[in-house]
């Protein structure tokens, strides 16, 4: 029924039953309610003495304030209590010392605030100064303190606005919902910075319900112009999408008519009406004048099609017809993409004309490909088939290979086995392993075509590069590619005896230096993934600082098992469309009828359509087991030393 923290420092359970129920289906006459049996346990450590209860109401205020440091839950909230009838003036003059003492610990400066707050004195220094924690949970609770009292701060939103870029999810949560207690425009201009940053759902609500409670305010501004979202696209979104009423998207429309706006400022509102606008909307962009700006904005339009089902109203042959023509290669090769998106069969001949000239630019002729799988049937896998040829120039090879595996998975892989074993080009090493990865299937079907054929060095190791920076990882494919590039497993320990064992060993004999040339191997993906003192990816988490957070085997166990304990805010979410497509990667954002993914693989947010979807769930970390599968006993013990001294000083 209840759980309390005694003043004994024991832990006392409420517990009791009833043979009828406890809310209002039954009467509290009823006869058979029991009215005199229930249990109260006492849960104590065993072998240790129960605390000694302190004797508050006796206690000095600088004695209340030293029980404010107690690791007993119940004597700092109770010592919080008695300072909270003392007199303000004297408690508020003992605080001021005491929050200046050398060693105060951030908890021990939260509760002080606490106090504060109880004695409803606006404490400014020690807000700000909590606003600059260590610790996030000191800096969350400072920010929910700033909205409580931002009608008395002098200026609440600058404490507001490092806060809402905080790399803690939480502290940024706490600051957004802060930003509602200030009636001003610029809340939502400071609010809405954290829709730069990765969100989950309870920041996506916050979000949402800041932009309702501001509304009042920031809708005027930005009708009038004066709304200063930074021109960051993720800004305007989260208004217009958190909004959803016709007067902010209007605003949006009429804003767009000012001759005086920056040609930034209005590819942005016009990337943002293209996502949220109607048939109408879309329209609009086949008519703009100016072809490099149209070719910008016409995936958003393909974009559309798969996460709306929506296409612009009007005659789309007759709109895409004159822009097909175009000089812009960039345009040409987008109208093309859209053709297939679209699945307007009038341009079939177009793509496959396009897609065969030898003298077109790669750029139209990979874009006829793809309105050429985009369209489908028999007779497009046939041009693609023809297209996949070794004859073929390299890009145009891997663009058909890539198309064909929505297809025919198997002939792709064959195509993919002979194409490969030629190669030499990155690029196209990327979107054929890519492309295998992306199906359902495709990885296996690769790893059976590649046993047949020897594969260089240089594409093994490209595959596993792949596989490892975009979590993709794949065991038959993996073992397929490690015996091509020369690796060779020794195995990894797994035990904690053993893992013990080698952190002892990684502390004697580990080479830090020769660790970090073997952290910044191509094929293991280590960079592509994590930032290391500012260079590197933003997939995983930033590494920087992991020796001075972590000890040695700790580190061992993370890299032998990624999904033992994956940091907050880096769960993965795998989903599979109804057409066999894999993404996988962090949730963006979600609606009832889209979900937003940033998608690992591709290093892109894709927008899919909810009843597009076949199958979502939680995939745990990006990073691949079996990472260090490739590396010798002595490599993973550099390696590991590298990583064990990030952070420390030299």
């Amino acid at each position: 029924m209840d759980v309390k923290f005694g003043p004994d420092g024991a832990l006392y359970i409420c517990d009791w039953y009833n043979p009828i129920i406890g809310h209002y289906q039954a009467s509290f006459r009823h006869p058979d309610r029991d009215k005199t049996h229930g249990r109260i346990w006492r849960v104590t450590a065993k072998g240790r003495a129960l605390t000694q209860p302190p004797k508050l109401p006796d206690s000095s205020v600088p004695e209340l304030l030293d029980h404010l440091k107690s690791s007993d839950r119940w004597t700092r909230r109770f010592a919080k209590r008695v300072l909270a009838d003392r007199p303000t003036d004297q408690v508020t003059a003992a605080l001021k010392e005491w929050t200046a003492q050398p060693g105060c610990s951030e908890h021990a400066l939260i509760e002080a605030l606490g106090v504060y707050q109880s004695h409803e004195f606006v404490a400014t220094d020690l807000l700000a100064r909590l606003c600059r924690a260590r610790e996030p949970g000191a800096r969350a609770y400072a920010a929910g303190v700033a909205g409580a009292w931002a009608d008395r701060l002098p200026d609440p939103l600058a404490l507001l606005r490092p806060l809402v870029a905080d790399e803690n999810a939480r502290v940024r949560l706490q600051a957004v919902v802060a930003c509602t207690y200030v009636p001003k425009p610029e809340a939502m201009e400071v609010a809405a910075i954290a829709a730069d940053l990765p969100t989950d759902r309870f920041l996506n609500y916050a979000l949402n319900q800041a932009v309702f409670a501001l509304k009042a305010y920031w809708l005027p501004a930005f009708k009038a112009g004066k709304l200063n979202l930074e021109n960051k696209s993720s800004r305007l979104g989260l208004l217009v999408r958190a909004d959803g009423t016709s007067d902010t998207l209007q605003a949006v429309r009429d804003l767009l008519k000012s001759v005086r706006m920056d040609s930034a400022i209005r590819e942005t509102y016009l990337r943002i009406l293209v996502e949220t606008g109607d048939a109408n909307d879309l329209a609009a962009i086949l008519s703009l004048s100016d072809p490099s700006l149209q070719a910008r904005l016409l995936p958003a339009l393909a974009a559309d099609a798969s996460a709306r089902d929506l296409r612009p109203a009007g005659d789309l042959t007759a709109a895409l017809r004159p822009l097909i023509a175009s000089r812009n290669s960039e345009l040409r090769a987008e109208v093309l993409r859209l053709a297939g998106v679209w699945k307007l069969e009038v341009f079939r001949a177009d793509a496959e004309n396009i897609a065969r000239d030898g003298t077109a630019s790669e750029t139209v002729r990979r874009a006829a490909i793809e309105a050429i799988a985009g369209l489908g049937g028999e007779r497009s896998n046939a041009i693609l088939t023809v297209l996949a040829a070794p004859e073929e120039a390299v890009s145009i090879r891997s663009a058909a290979i890539a198309a064909l595996c929505g297809f025919d998975l198997e002939s792709a892989a064959e195509f993919a086995s002979r194409s490969l074993a030629r190669l030499n080009n990155g690029a196209a090493f990327d979107e054929i392993f890519s492309s295998f990865l992306r199906r359902q299937g495709g990885a296996a079907a690769l790893a059976v075509a590649l046993a047949r054929r020897p594969l260089p060095k240089l594409a093994a190791e490209a595959g596993l590069r792949l596989m490892n920076a975009g979590g993709r990882r794949n065991d038959q494919l993996a073992r397929v590619l490690a015996e091509a590039a020369g690796f060779k497993s020794e195995g990894k320990t797994v035990t904690a005896a053993e893992i013990a064992a080698f952190a002892s060993e990684v502390r004697a004999s580990g080479d830090a230096r020769h660790g970090a040339e073997i952290f910044h191997r191509a094929e293991l993906g280590c960079t592509a993934c994590h930032t290391v003192n500012g260079q590197g990816g933003n997939v995983g988490p930033d590494l920087s600082a992991l020796g001075t957070a972590q000890p040695v085997d700790f580190i061992i166990g993370a890299i032998l098992d990624p999904q033992k304990e994956v940091k907050e805010g880096y769960m993965s979410v795998s989903v599979l469309m109804k057409d066999g497509e894999e993404f996988q990667g962090y949730q963006v954002r979600e609606t009832s009828g889209e979900l937003v993914l940033r998608d690992v693989l591709q290093n892109k947010e894709v927008r899919l359509r909810r009843d597009t979807i076949k199958e979502t769930k939680q995939n745990g970390s990006v990073m691949p087991s079996g990472l260090a599968d490739t590396l010798t006993r002595a490599e993973f013990r550099d390696l590991v030393r590298f990583l064990s001294e990030l952070g420390k000083p030299r």
